[in-house]
């Protein structure tokens, strides 16, 4: 029989049994039917619309909180859909409500600070902002309360030093008494400070970025004497209150610092972004630097916002997001006004009695302020080869660090205009000649390639008719003494309107500095991204030292941004 025969029989035999049984005929339409509504679900599936959300409430929030995602596209059932905060998918158990505008979930234990996206299948929102209320510092309220917090005894940590004759900046103290809190939180413990001129007394927190805290529970803090305190007084402010004041009697034998001429400015700077050209829905983020608080700046008023942040400080920045639909060529304004106090420093080091080892430091503190990093290249070998060669034989820290300042001055031109944001500092050695911010980074590099904890600076300089420029400069760490400003640029003779004509600027920015000097950041702020996929934008060279200042999500393909340098609008 040949093959067409077969062909034609088995076909007979189909129809024939296609005819005759009811059963057959059921499943071949039911074939057909599931054929067809299968194409239609994965059509449908393929031309879903785009999930978008318009707001997350609460935006800020901690573990355990019910969070609504409010937008349009989520779908009317989860199903295979998610939400993912900072790249982290939610369980099922987190999820209390699913509609197609509506999401309401319970925070989990986990959460990170970053960015919020809905997913269905294959398709993703635009990232929306959220952020744990625990990473964000507020502002301790001051209230009297029975039960407020009371100091029993101050002692120094044997540990730390033999005496409170002996005791100074860096040493550990030991605060017991009660109501102090199970943890410190945004509570803090004051010193007295040293401003010349005051007519009251003034003083000064101990600062988280100088680790000063190191163990805080209800009965006992033990805490390091911060830089910039002097023998007076302590006490403690909490949430529920403060302390009274309880003397102190440390003495910094190895020299005095000195506040002196306070002034407050009024900054302020902007930021536009415009011609947007975007696929889809998107976000481009702002990260404004806020200025630094130290012991030269110790309090920030944030006067004026435009628009609100999402968060008003995040990493020492402040947050700004722009969502975007479409194209957008008109521009958007960002604006941020502080008014802070700004004090000049005076050092007085009996370099005699300076230590070869920064024993009162924290280890912490000491392993960040000495190690190389992505802004100070203190393991180049050209690095350590000039320090050596500099210092010689020289083993304290306070004669190598006025030795390699006065190298620099004295063989190192100051170029007054800024070279290239990718400029690499470590050209200075080889031509001679550079800015400000490689003179900064060249000194601090040098400094820790020695073994000398420092850090560089960097802000604005103000000029007496208010004007300003970008500018950096360093600090370094003598045991018992604290930091010391040193600004290598002004001391090699940069042009710039100075306040006091007097001044021998050589020696003068050496161990000092005036109160013109607005800090913005200390060393360099590491961020991370809140999305792997966003693009990044860096700004080098600018008036803050940062990983990043923009991103923006996959979707965009590109936009145009303005940053103006700080202004001051004002002098009190």
């Amino acid at each position: 029989m040949s093959i067409r025969a077969t062909r034609v029989k088995q076909t007979d035999t189909v129809k024939y049994y296609f005819k005759k049984s009811p059963l057959i005929r059921l499943i071949i339409l039911l074939a057909l039917i599931g054929l067809i509504l299968g194409g239609i679900f994965i059509f449908k599936y393929n031309t879903r619309p785009i999930p978008y959300i318009d707001a997350i409430t609460p935006p800020v929030g901690s573990p355990g909180d019910v969070v609504v995602i409010s937008g349009r596209n989520f779908g009317k059932n989860r199903d295979m859909s998610y939400v993912e905060f900072a790249g982290s998918k939610l369980t099922a158990s987190s999820y209390l409500m699913w509609t197609d505008n509506t999401i309401k979930l319970v925070v989990p234990s986990n959460v990170q600070n970053g960015l919020v996206i809905v997913g269905t299948g294959k398709l993703q929102s635009s990232p929306a902002f959220f952020a744990n209320i625990t990473d964000i510092p507020t502002e301790v309220q001051e209230v009297n309360l029975v039960t407020g917090p009371v100091i029993a005894s101050i002692e120094v940590d044997p540990k730390s030093a033999s005496s409170w004759s002996k005791a100074s900046v860096g040493d550990v103290i030991v605060i017991t008494g009660n109501n102090f809190g199970d943890t410190r939180g945004q509570s803090k413990v004051y010193f007295t400070s040293n401003v010349d001129g005051s007519e009251s007394v003034e003083v000064i927190p101990a600062l988280e970025d100088d680790f000063c805290y190191e163990f805080w529970s209800d009965t006992e803090i033990r805490v390091r004497i911060p830089d910039g305190a002097a023998a007076g007084y302590v006490y403690v402010n909490t949430p529920s209150g403060k302390t009274e004041k309880k003397e102190t009697f440390f003495s910094n034998g190895v020299g005095t610092k000195t506040f002196t001429d306070k002034k407050f400015f009024l900054v302020s700077y902007n930021v536009d972004i415009a011609d947007i050209v975007t696929k889809d829905s998107s976000t481009i983020t702002l990260r404004c630097p806020l200025p630094v608080i130290s012991a030269s700046q110790r309090e920030l008023e944030i006067t004026e916002v435009s628009p609100d942040p999402v968060l008003m400080s995040y990493q020492k920045t402040m947050i700004h997001q722009l969502n975007v639909e479409r194209n957008l060529s008109e521009k958007t304004y960002f604006k941020q006004s502080f008014v802070l106090p700004v004090y000049g420093i005076k050092t007085e080091v009996n370099e005699i009695k300076v230590s070869a080892k920064n024993q009162a430091l924290s280890d912490v503190l000491y392993a960040f302020a000495t190690r190389a990093d992505e802004l100070i290249p203190s393991e180049n070998e050209k690095i350590i080869s000039l320090a050596a060669s500099i210092v010689k034989a020289e083993k304290n820290p306070y004669r190598k660090a006025r030795l390699v300042y006065n190298y620099m001055v004295s063989n190192f031109k100051i170029e007054n205009d800024f070279r290239k944001g990718d400029a690499n500092p470590l050209d200075l050695i080889e031509r001679k000649s550079g800015d400000s911010y490689d003179f900064a980074i060249v000194y601090t590099a040098l400094l820790r390639a020695l073994d000398i904890p420092a850090f560089a600076n960097c802000g604005v300089l103000v000029s007496p008719d208010l004007s300003t420029r970008n500018h950096m400069w360093s600090e370094f760490y003598i045991s018992g003494m604290g930091w010391i400003p040193v600004d290598p640029a002004l001391g090699a003779g940069m042009e710039y309107k100075k306040w006091d004509e007097g001044i021998d600027v050589k020696s003068f920015y050496f161990g000092n500095l005036d109160s013109h000097h607005i800090k913005f950041s200390r060393g360099i702020n590491t961020q991370k991204p809140f999305y792997q996929d966003n693009k990044i934008v860096q700004r080098p060279r600018s008036f803050a030292f940062q990983m990043f200042w923009e991103e923006a999500s996959a979707n965009v393909e590109k936009y145009s941004s303005f940053w103006s340098d700080p202004v001051v609008k004002g002098i009190y």
